[in-house]
């Protein structure tokens, strides 16, 4: 499951946060991949195998973003 851009938005300090509560995410890696987590309403934002599979999704993120 990559980024859940309908989950998400990106603050003015260029920061991926929780739409629904403006929370910071947080990132959780361990033996199973990668996450990204609202500490807040605990809702999973993106889930990944590998950490170049995060910078990618989240690179191309950003950078429709910019384009847009």
């Amino acid at each position: 499951m990559p980024l859940k851009k309908h989950l998400i938005e990106v603050t003015g300090k260029s920061l991926i946060a929780c739409r629904e509560c403006h929370t910071i995410a947080d990132i959780s890696i361990n033996h199973l991949g990668v996450r990204l987590l609202c500490p807040h309403c605990y809702v999973t934002l993106g889930i990944w195998t590998t950490p170049s599979q995060v910078l990618d999704d989240i690179a191309a993120f950003v950078t429709n973003r910019k384009a847009g």
